[in-house]
């Protein structure tokens, strides 16, 4: 049985919560949030015996194994490093921290204390997101390729618009794709950038265009922002276009495969020209319910996880040159 601690109380952290609630190995002992009735309604809707509004009184408990550090990421280095000094393991959200320095001293403190660190880069336990790894390192689509992205939205929290506490949109945001392009193309070179401000009550840039050029020639480019008006819709893009075609998110053949189940399964669809085409299947999965499970059986047997520490600095590496890069409109090398 693996007893666990939750450090900061939201949405987050409920979500991980729901899903430890259903893994046989794991119990939620105790909570602890800056907001003292936070920590006890979480205690109380997962059944945690203990909760506090000081994280290090839930590190003194001798039951607690690991901790699921989900608090605001301006807030991430000092949890995690007081519980690596309390021999706990650790979960850490996403970004690993807004410093790479930071960063690199929580992944020290683990490693010191000979505690497991892993990141909630969640998309390594997707289907879908390991299909399409597979698929472009197939080169089914060509070499070089770029991976287009588009979005938007608005965080509920504005910590999120806040360039000292969540970092933006490019940093809390697409830090899932940095790590995901650094694990399909390979090491980044350069970044470039520009960011703007569109909305008055963000703190720093709210949307940015950007190009990630990576050593393998390959490119992710994307345009984000989470300085819309609250309720605009705002236009969507996620493609990988090569020279062989263009490979695109979902079931957009002229006709599906006929043992496909849309209910069971997602697609990625390749288009190659002069009407060829190819579907690629997956299973669908809860990608939160998966990495939970595979986090816990890591820590119960003191194994290291998938995503490691290095992991989160490599991609926090990247979302600090893109930073840098829209604040100059500028190129900024990586590594």
């Amino acid at each position: 049985m693996l007893n666990i601690g939750f450090i900061g109380c939201g949405g987050i952290a409920r979500h991980h919560a729901s899903c430890l609630s259903q893994i046989r190995g794991a119990r939620i002992v105790a909570a602890a949030d800056v907001v003292a009735d936070a920590a006890e309604a979480f205690a109380r809707d997962f059944g945690a015996e203990h909760h506090f509004a000081d994280f290090r009184a839930l590190l003194d408990l001798p039951e607690i194994d690991a901790v699921w550090v989900c608090t605001p990421t301006f807030q991430h280095p000092a949890p995690v490093i007081a519980a690596a000094k309390a021999g706990k393991h650790v979960f850490c959200e996403k970004p690993m921290a807004l410093k790479v320095a930071d960063a690199r001293r929580m992944a020290n403190a683990c490693r010191q204390a000979d505690v497991r660190l892993t990141i909630g880069f969640v998309r390594r336990f997707d289907a879908q997101w390991g299909k399409l790894k597979d698929i472009v390192q197939s080169g089914a689509v060509g070499a070089p390729v770029i991976w287009r992205f588009a979005g938007g939205g608005r965080p509920g929290r504005p910590w999120f618009r806040d360039e000292n506490k969540g970092g933006g949109p490019l940093m809390d945001g697409a830090v899932h794709n940095y790590d995901f392009a650094l694990q399909i193309f390979g090491p980044a070179a350069s970044a470039q950038a520009s960011s703007l401000q569109f909305d008055p009550t963000s703190v720093g840039a709210d949307t940015a265009s950007v190009i990630v050029n990576f050593a393998s020639g390959d490119q992710h480019s994307l345009v984000w922002s989470w300085g819309v008006a609250a309720g605009a819709p705002v236009a969507s893009l996620n493609d990988v276009i090569g020279p062989a075609g263009t490979l695109q998110f979902g079931m957009t053949a002229q006709k599906a495969p006929a043992r496909f189940n849309p209910e069971r399964s997602g697609a990625f669809t390749l288009k190659m020209g002069e009407g060829r085409e190819r579907v690629y299947s997956y299973p669908l999965k809860d990608m939160f319910a998966e990495q939970d499970k595979h986090v816990v059986k890591c820590f119960a047997s003191g194994e290291q996880p998938l995503v490691t520490g290095e992991d989160g600095i490599a991609a926090l590496e990247v979302a600090t040159a893109v930073l840098r890069a829209g604040k100059g409109q500028r190129t900024v090398k990586i590594g």
